[in-house]
């Protein structure tokens, strides 16, 4: 699941997990990382993603900017247990050819998330989400938290939001 600094994505895999109000990494994908030290160490866990970045964070004149780069296209993002939508584009700094998958944009040893999955950005505005996350499989029940976040902001910030999204459509 996930790719190097490609961004390709190779989808989820094993279906999702049952629903939860938080999910862990899935046992098959945290034993596959522990194996690699660019990865996971085993002193500290899942390294953080330099990208990773609070969605309401990441705005400036009325965009999202990650790195100074006006985000186009799909990236990660999670949705850690305080309701903070981060975000991150695939860069791992240990091995820019390896994998940067989700659990990195929290970071740590057993990092938890109440959601996760994929963002689009059309010109540097938010255009959907999905919960394709092969590292944590959330059911898509979960779904709605995300986009209730996402709804929150809209209404505040409608100009964040591409005019095709379901949140300006509203």
């Amino acid at each position: 699941m996930g790719s190097g600094s490609s961004g390709n994505y190779h989808g989820t895999k094993g279906g999702s997990q049952a629903y939860a109000d938080s999910y862990h990494v899935v046992a098959s994908e945290m034993n596959k990382d522990k194996k690699d030290p660019d990865i996971y160490d085993p002193k500290t866990g899942y390294f953080k993603n330099p990208t990773a970045t609070r969605l309401e964070d990441s705005i400036q004149s009325d965009r999202v900017y990650i790195d100074g780069k006006k985000q186009m296209g799909t990236i990660t993002y999670v949705m850690d247990d305080k309701g903070d939508i981060i975000i991150g584009v695939r860069q791992n700094p240990n091995d820019p050819s390896k994998r940067c998958p989700h659990p990195t944009l929290v970071g740590g040893k057993d990092p938890t998330v109440q959601c996760a999955g994929m963002i689009t950005f059309s010109k540097g505005r938010i255009s959907s989400v999905n919960t394709n996350s092969g590292h944590y499989r959330p059911n898509s029940e979960s779904l709605p938290k995300v986009t209730s976040a996402l709804q929150k902001l809209c209404d505040k910030h409608p100009e964040w939001f591409s005019p095709n999204s379901e949140w300006r459509k509203k």
